[in-house]
């Protein structure tokens, strides 16, 4: 049984999302917890919480997470708002911003790295910037006469 209280970082495995080796998605992918892609995504990814991409999987398009961690390729940019891990596998053309990096001999990179602090990617920032494109407001202060 899983004991959780403020101090563990457990992750409760029911909040665990998984794509399965052999699974092919087009369109973007969105969880609220911890994920896992084994399988093959075109479109992007965004994570409120960790993200692992094993040996296997594959992205076309931009992975946003709180934290990131390759064994697989990735093609476009990756914001990872914590930490940012390439094991020896990892292929990645495209930027990569992070807080923190750790790459491993024999991970690739080819595409700009920018590291330190990065604002946050939560969901609730992001629903706001789309409210605020959106506002009748904003949109009346954007005009020109």
């Amino acid at each position: 049984m899983l004991k959780r209280d403020n101090k563990s970082k457990v992750e409760n495995p029911d909040r665990l999302n998984r794509l399965v080796s052999g699974t092919k998605v087009t369109g973007d992918l969105v969880a609220n917890s911890s994920l896992r892609i084994d399988g093959e995504v075109i479109g992007n990814v965004r994570c409120n919480g960790k993200f692992v991409l094993g040996s296997e999987g594959v992205i076309t398009g931009d992975v946003f997470a709180v934290e990131v961690e390759l064994d697989g390729t990735i093609k476009g940019t990756i914001t990872a708002e914590s930490l940012l891990t390439l094991h020896k596998t990892s292929v990645v053309t495209g930027d990569i911003r992070t807080k923190r990096l750790v790459i491993e001999d024999g991970a690739q990179v080819e595409g700009n790295i920018q590291t330190g602090d990065i604002p946050s990617i939560s969901f609730k920032d992001e629903k706001q910037a789309e409210k605020d494109k959106t506002s009748p407001k904003k949109q009346e202060k954007d005009m020109v006469y």
